[in-house]
């Protein structure tokens, strides 16, 4: 199978992300006798993959975001959705990797948080935005997320973790053509999609390195000022958090996964203080207003 076909495949997923509740609608979507369906499911695709390409990270991204999704329902709001959409695609366009098939998406969950896997998919929860106030904000977070997929910050964590078996040879349409002829995975490759499913989630359970998430910090106030937003956007969501209640239950997963707020706004400081001597902090946007309109239909 062609490398031009599996493209087109992944091509699909940011209409699709944005468009359903989950997953269920790409059930029985085929591009040239390829499941589509099947492409997105970690359950059922993941087979040994190999070279160091982006043809690799993007499989195992649309895998990896897969099982996110899993976690957690879409948000059923057709246009937070797309706010949220066109201000990460802004954020990313301003990233070094503006050639990525972005997608972004808010998930229907209470608990504060935002992810990111290989390969251009960010997730937001709809908790996280409710400790938002302004675009600005927005904007740090995403970008934030959008440094981890710059940096390759989770495939190299998934890669560094893996199997000398799991992640060695790209062979997902050869799954799907032996998939086709069968009503389910052959056991081998069931067992070798448990063992993704499992190393995905202990990636994720426990975070990245101290270092990843210091660097990602810095990269997202960087790529925001960038796109023209206020450089603090980052900074005053993690002081609201910080203000938080740390024994409440919607930010004990944030916490776990994340190093300690106040050591993340000392690391940032030099970051600000570069940014401040670069830009006219007059010229930069927080766009208050249009941020509660868009979330909340409150001005």
């Amino acid at each position: 199978m062609s490398t031009s076909l599996l493209r087109a495949g992944l091509l699909l997923l940011p209409l699709l992300l944005v468009a359903c509740k989950g997953m269920d609608s790409l059930k029985g979507l085929n591009i040239q006798g390829v499941d589509v369906g099947r492409l997105v499911s970690a359950g059922e695709n993941i087979a040994d993959m190999g070279a160091k390409s982006e043809d690799e990270e993007l499989v195992i991204g649309a895998n990896t975001a897969s099982l996110l999704l899993a976690q957690a329902p879409l948000l059923d709001d057709p246009a937070v959705q797309a706010y949220v959409n066109s201000v990460g695609m802004w954020v990313a366009q301003n990233s070094e990797r503006p050639e990525l098939n972005w997608h972004f998406a808010v998930l229907n969950n209470r608990v504060v948080g935002a992810y990111a896997a290989p390969g251009g998919y960010v997730f937001i929860t709809s908790g996280m935005l409710a400790q938002m106030n302004s675009e600005a904000e927005l904007a740090g977070v995403l970008a934030h997320e959008v440094a981890h997929v710059v940096s390759k910050h989770h495939l190299k964590a998934i890669q560094q973790h893996a199997g000398a078996g799991l992640l060695t040879n790209l062979s997902l349409f050869a799954v799907q053509a032996s998939q086709a002829s069968s009503s389910s995975p052959a056991p081998s490759n069931l067992q070798n999609n448990e063992k993704f499913e499992q190393l995905v989630t202990n990636v994720y359970t426990r975070g990245l390195d101290r270092g990843d998430e210091y660097q990602a910090d810095a990269m997202g106030a960087v790529i925001a000022t960038r796109a023209g937003y206020d450089s603090y956007g980052l900074a005053t969501v993690l002081q609201s958090l910080a203000s938080m209640k740390q024994d409440d239950a919607t930010l004990l997963t944030f916490l776990k996964v994340h190093p300690n707020i106040g050591d993340r706004l000392t690391e940032l400081q030099p970051t600000y203080e570069y940014l401040d001597r670069l830009s006219n902090r007059g010229s930069q946007l927080t766009l208050d207003d249009r941020y509660l309109i868009s979330i909340s239909g409150r001005p």
